[in-house]
């Protein structure tokens, strides 16, 4: 998604000199801070120091040790430059009792890119619960970063967040601590991630009132002692559509692969939906694939199950349940199970068989190992599961044996000049547009038989399990416990320097919010 100020050359001149005019004084102010060993700022933490409004860190690779940050301003950039990235290590522990960056309290957007983050760890008086990011601002946006050996890779609290194209490994410590752990924010992005080997607790966990989560690989393979791999304690209208989610046979909590409403406060919107994922339990046949305690509705459509289980739990009997175009086999025929990869092989199944859907449940993307993205084929009727099999004529580059397409989105994520997987003119779910409807901004959610349903009243329940470490439960309101982050697009306009005027403009030109749902 281009940013505000790149859209400038595309409009009329006298449209563009207006809009520019309206811009100055943020382009003046705006500058880069250039962090490295030759560079003006040796240090992370003084650039981040010095920064203001609307600037740009960009760090050279090399490693940074025990340069902590507190970030104070927002509309701030801060990334890594450079063929690797460079790497934030902590090897004390971090003198806020925090994290290695800590975005302060009311302070947003703030958009991180291309960093690695490990080492963050505090003591157990002190919370069990440093962060790669302790996230307590507005609105964060993480974007090809890569989080291990943390007590959390980040920890946020009640803002917004975007996490995309970002590695989560060997975060944890005691059973309370995740590889991404998300207060109770309006909404949570998800996408195009790959959270393995959490150390006891979860590979992502969220407590906000709307969660995406969306074509990720979430695993714990042959070794990981993790927990669920989605938790959604509190609820909340959530979609988890697309991803990759395997539970491995050390894990700790041998039960459960996608939680939701557990414990803890209750979301005013308990819906559910649950399409075109491939589930593999490589663990206890006692394991629930999605399990909700508590919900108005769990909607469960065209998933691939794999491995012994049940495919939906719940506990509720006034719960409503969907189950449609839903397959669960011991052998899926997949291309290598063993190697998770889980691309469909010719005569699987799960080909051809999925059932139509809202297309607000319909992938347009799938997965590519490592962090990338690509649009989903579109090849006859739709594939069970998180990938589909064969060629899309529309498009070049497709493997005709495992379905991938060749073209997607690079191992560093997308191009800020670029469009963004969910800004498409595909659209689908990953749609960021709030008017666009989806997984992306549609709040109504969908209904799979007979169109919208009522927003839940939301009801008690909870299965008894709690993050006991202070700071760490989203309902913790002691210092320390923040917000988190965005959507990730420069075009605000309630972002500081921001200008409706020219959105305005660009809307009028057709340049702002458009967007194509495939049909």
């Amino acid at each position: 998604m281009r940013t505000r100020f790149e859209y400038a050359h595309l409009l009329p001149s006298a449209l563009g000199g207006a809009v520019l005019g309206l811009l100055a004084p943020s382009l003046a102010l705006a500058a880069t801070l250039q962090v490295g060993a030759d560079k003006t700022y040796k240090a992370v933490k003084d650039a981040v120091a010095a920064a203001k409004s609307g600037d740009v860190i960009e760090i050279d690779p090399g490693e940074y040790v025990d340069d902590i940050s507190s970030i104070k301003v927002g509309d701030l950039t801060i990334r890594g430059v450079g063929d690797t990235r460079p790497h934030l290590k902590a090897t004390v522990p971090p003198p806020n009792k925090k994290g290695i960056f800590v975005v302060e309290l009311g302070v947003g957007p703030v958009t991180v890119e291309n960093l690695e983050f490990s080492g963050a760890k505090i003591s157990e008086a002190d919370g069990n619960n440093a962060a790669g990011i302790r996230a307590q601002g507005t609105d964060l946006t993480v974007r090809n970063c890569y989080f291990h050996d943390n007590q959390n890779g980040i920890l946020a609290g009640d803002g917004a967040m975007t996490v995309e194209y970002s590695e989560f490994a060997f975060n944890g410590e005691a059973g309370y601590e995740h590889n991404i752990y998300v207060g109770a924010g309006p909404k949570f992005v998800f996408r195009g991630n790959y959270s393995h080997h959490v150390k006891s607790g979860h590979a992502v966990k969220s407590r906000a009132l709307e969660n995406h989560i969306l074509y990720n690989r979430l695993m714990e393979e042959a070794d990981g002692n993790g927990s669920a791999l989605i938790d959604l304690p509190q609820g909340g209208l959530s979609y988890v559509i697309g991803n990759l989610i395997q539970k491995g046979p050390a894990a700790e909590n041998k039960n459960r692969i996608v939680f939701y409403k557990g414990e803890g406060a209750t979301n005013p919107d308990l819906r559910l939906f649950v399409s075109h994922n491939t589930f593999v339990n490589d663990g206890s046949p006692n394991a629930a694939f999605v399990h909700a305690p508590v919900g108005t509705e769990v909607n469960v459509a065209n998933n691939l199950f794999v491995g012994p289980g049940t495919p939906i739990k719940t506990d509720d009997p006034t719960t409503t349940v969907v189950d449609v175009g839903n397959i669960q086999t011991e052998d899926a025929v997949l291309v290598d199970r063993a190697g998770y990869d889980y691309h469909l092989v010719d005569g699987a199944a799960a080909i051809d068989v999925g059932e139509a859907l809202d297309a607000l449940l319909v992938p347009d993307s799938q997965y590519v190992h490592p962090l990338q993205t690509e649009m989903r084929p579109v090849v006859g009727a739709p594939d069970v599961g998180a990938y589909e099999w064969g060629v899309d004529e529309s498009t070049t580059g497709d493997d005709s044996t495992t379905g991938v397409d060749s073209t997607s989105d690079g191992p560093t994520g997308p191009d800020p000049g670029t469009t963004e997987p969910g800004d498409t003119t595909e659209g689908g779910p990953t749609s960021d547009d709030p008017t666009s409807g989806g997984p992306g901004g549609d709040t109504s959610g969908p209904d799979l038989t007979t169109g919208d349903s009522p927003t839940s009243d939301g009801s008690a329940g909870s299965d008894g399990t709690t993050d006991a470490t202070a700071g760490v439960d989203g309902t913790d309101t002691s210092p320390g416990e923040g917000d988190g982050g965005s959507e990730g697009c420069g075009c605000r306009s309630d972002a500081p320097g921001g200008s409706a005027a020219l959105l305005a403009g660009l809307a009028a030109l057709g340049l702002a919010g458009r967007r194509r749902r495939r049909v």
